[in-house]
């Protein structure tokens, strides 16, 4: 146990070291380039580095079993893409509801609906979240799921302050 512990963690170390490589800009995209916040297609070796980084990181936070990683990763994935799923398409109705009013030609009625649908889509994240807590519960232990939302948002905040560009200070806020 200790030595899948060990070489968990030397694959965390190891992962979350070459990812500030990984943030540096492509030596082929310009840098004034005429469309800062067009961003190219992500690299599938940065992904899935990312992801493995992500895997080693929540396996090592959450303390998780060889058994018991076999059961939640499968079950997380699928967790994170109903959640993904569900933020596009709120992200597409507040886009909507964007250009409605920037046109300003929509009757009370389309603007109504475009509402309730964004109001509804909201909720549907509100919605996976319960169900899959469910989920993490049969498989989980309640002390490891509550590190698992622990895990993501450091997870994230490791990631983020990664791959800030220099010269960006906190003092901004």
């Amino acid at each position: 146990m200790k030595l899948i512990r060990t070489f968990f963690i030397m694959l965390a170390g190891s992962l979350l070291l070459s990812l500030p490589a990984m943030a540096q800009p492509s030596p082929a995209a310009p840098s004034g380039s005429c469309c800062p916040s067009v961003r190219p297609d992500p690299d599938p070796d940065n992904k899935e580095k990312l992801e493995s980084a992500r895997i080693a990181f929540f396996t090592t936070r959450m303390e998780l079993t060889p058994d018991e990683a076999g059961k939640f990763w499968p079950v997380y994935n699928e967790y994170r893409k109903a959640i993904g799923d569900a933020r596009k398409a709120s992200r597409e109705r507040f886009h909507r509801i964007r250009k409605m009013t920037e046109e300003g030609s929509s009757s009370e009625a389309a603007v109504k609906k475009i509402l309730m649908e964004y109001i509804d889509s909201c909720g549907k994240d509100d919605e996976l979240e319960k169900i899959y807590m469910d989920e993490f519960l049969k498989i989980l232990p309640a002390e490891k799921v509550a590190l698992m939302y622990v895990a993501e948002e450091e997870f994230r905040v490791k990631m983020i302050k990664m791959w800030k560009k220099p010269g960006m200070d906190d003092k901004k806020q």
